[in-house]
């Protein structure tokens, strides 16, 4: 071959290879971004026994099913996996579909986008009318603003999922929804542990980390939750996970999640916990420790910073309607009132902790 022609040649080829999709890893070659790296929202097709699983919906049990994605490669594909329902109240009295949990098999997921997952949390459409559907955005922005705020924080990824029934050709249905991070994965990339406790007295934890999470609860109005123990549960702590160094390893670190019975979300078929002198679930209660009161000016000042963040979370999400979106942000605004005013956040706040100062 001429040698004008071989450097001809050879610069096609190396224009092809530039210009060629990324591809899923094999052996040794780059991957794509795992799930949770990225938050951009994925589109989604899952396909499964829909009808049989709401027929059946008492019974834990696994279901085959199908998942199809458009990857990073810019290429279609398909995932067989199980799922499974979960959850109580949405699952047995609320919803028409219920919260489901997604089982891979992790061998299968080697070089795609959801490698190292054995099974996650599936928060999904419930039920076809719309502002049910606005709950969950809601809640998946409640995930994203604890994002902001620590590091021991579930992750979450926003999906717009078809959901397509592989036993009954029926019309299909698409909805928002998002997975949530494996609280081992929260505790591996803090270079910590999942806890297994069944309770611990509120001094081993962390004081900055439950500082700050006490307030988080008191801004998006969550009543439901505990970081010390689970009435009823063998393992602590309730809508919260521990991870830590170890079992016996002090300070412990408390991680939140299950959002849809807060006042920021404000879900119609939501109530305060029994016990608590509430009227409705937007009636915050500070249900924080003293012994993070040392630590509020800093945290106030950390909220204060993040209070712009906070607000474009809502600002810049167009699934919002906008009549969610501005009740959503007043509620927020309400908050920093609370936190800014000197003489509110002694009544409201500092002046309701529970337990004794270190």
């Amino acid at each position: 071959m001429p040698a004008n022609l071989r450097l001809v040649t050879g610069l096609v080829m190396t224009g092809l290879l530039l210009a060629a999709p990324f591809s899923y890893a094999k052996d040794g070659d780059a991957k794509p971004p795992k799930l949770f790296a990225e938050p951009g929202e994925m589109n989604v097709t899952l396909s499964g026994p829909w009808n049989r699983i709401k027929k059946n919906i008492e019974v834990d049990k696994l279901y085959p099913a199908r998942l199809t994605y458009t990857g990073a490669d810019g290429q279609q594909h398909e995932i067989d996996l199980e799922v499974s329902p979960r959850g109580l109240t949405r699952r047995l009295r609320v919803c028409d579909f219920p919260p489901l949990k997604v089982h891979f098999d992790k061998k299968k997921m080697k070089g795609t986008e959801f490698r190292g997952n054995k099974s996650l949390k599936l928060v999904t459409y419930c039920d076809t009318n719309t502002k049910y559907e606005q709950y969950y955005i809601k809640e998946f922005l409640v995930y994203r603003i604890y994002n902001l705020l620590t590091e021991y924080s579930f992750r979450v990824r926003p999906m717009t999922i078809t959901y397509e029934d592989s036993e009954k050709r029926k019309s299909s249905i698409t909805r928002f929804g998002f997975l949530i991070e494996d609280v081992d994965d929260v505790a591996k990339r803090n270079d910590l542990k999942k806890l297994s406790i069944e309770k611990i007295p509120y001094k081993q934890l962390d004081p900055d980390t439950i500082g700050k999470a006490s307030l988080f609860q008191y801004l998006v109005g969550n009543l439901d939750w505990s970081a010390i123990d689970a009435p009823g549960d063998e393992s602590c702590c309730h809508n919260a996970k521990l991870i830590g160094a170890g079992n016996d390893a002090i300070p412990k670190y408390v991680v939140p999640y299950d959002f849809d019975s807060t006042g920021l979300v404000n879900a119609h078929y939501a109530l305060p916990p029994n016990g608590l002198n509430v009227r409705n679930i937007r009636q915050r209660l500070y249900r924080g420790f003293c012994l993070s009161n040392d630590l509020m000016p800093q945290h106030i000042a950390f909220f204060n910073e993040k209070n712009a963040e906070v607000l474009s979370l809502f600002n810049d999400n167009s699934k919002l309607t906008d009549r969610n979106r501005k009740a959503a942000i007043k509620y927020i605004e309400e908050f920093y009132e609370v936190i800014n005013d000197p003489k509110k956040l002694q009544k409201e706040i500092t002046g309701k902790c529970r337990g004794e100062a270190l």
